[in-house]
Parts: structure tokens; sequence; C-alpha cells
């Protein structure tokens, strides 16, 4: 795949390259709240939705470095890891996991948002069907190699 250079109001979904260590989590829902429906849950006027409007204009690397430069992502990414219950890493820790996101785009296709791709990819026409639909994770989780021993978790953000 080739490096992703796509940015501006006509592209399908708002990628960010991830530049923030240890922050897979945040990156998968920062993806999910970007694109989709669960952008209907993003205040308008918010500090959030600044963001994202801001970050529709930029290309790839400016684009995640006014992510990486978010003093407000920082602070609430920071709160949330204070208060679960494993141990906050370094900077400086090896990172073992990354992130994947899917979500459906407005044309009703298949995005999936990957922390170890060079930028997005269409996984195809999904249609009105919900994303958690055994078609849609044929799409998508259905075709990581079976027998491996990898981790999952699925979050689902839903109305």
């Amino acid at each position: 795949m080739s490096e992703y250079t796509g940015y501006g109001d006509q592209e399908p979904v708002l990628w960010f390259k991830q530049t923030i260590g240890h922050a897979c989590g945040l990156m998968a829902l920062l993806h999910c709240l970007a694109n989709g429906e669960a952008t209907n849950s993003v205040l308008p006027g918010s500090e959030l939705d600044n963001l994202f409007k801001e970050a529709v204009s930029l290309p790839p690397a400016p684009r995640a470095r006014l992510l990486y430069d978010s003093e407000f992502i920082e602070k609430a990414h920071m709160a949330a890891a204070i208060e679960g219950s494993s141990i906050v890493p370094s900077a400086a820790d090896p990172v073992g996991f990354h992130y994947i996101a899917f979500v459906k785009d407005e044309r009703q296709h298949l995005w999936e948002l990957n922390g170890s791709t060079k930028g997005p990819v269409d996984r195809g026409f999904l249609g009105d069907e919900d994303l958690l639909s055994r078609r849609a994770l044929d799409m998508s989780v259905g075709s990581f190699p079976a027998g491996e021993d990898i981790g999952v978790s699925i979050v689902a953000l839903t109305g």
C-alpha cells in the first residue's frame, strides 16, 4: 500500500496517522468519532468538533501534528489513563499493540483505520447493514488469520 496523502472534505473518511505512543484506544475512539454516524455524538463547537474540522483540510503529516500538539487531547487521554486498572506506561516503554477501527462512510463503504497501515483501507460496500452484522464482521475481523494467538477487543459505538 502506498502512503496515504488524502485530505479535504471530499475524502470518504478522516484518518490520523498515529504519532502518540501508547494511545491505541484513544486513536481507535477518535477515528470512530470522526467518521460515520458517531460524528453526530460530537457536540458542535466543542474542542473535539473544532479539532476534526481543522484536521479535514490538512494533509496527513500536519494532521498528525495537530493531534499530537492538542493540549485538550493530551489532558483527556491522561485523565482516562490514570482512571484505568493497568499501569500507565512511560513514553520509553515499548509499544506492543496497535489499534484497528472499522467505520462506515456516507456511501456505506466499510473502512479499516489501522495503526499499522499507511492509511485508510476501503473494505468494500456494506450497504445499510450494521457494523456488527455477520457480513460486516466477515469483511472486517473475520479476515484476521485463523488460529493465531492474537488478542482482540471490540468496542461498538451505538445510538
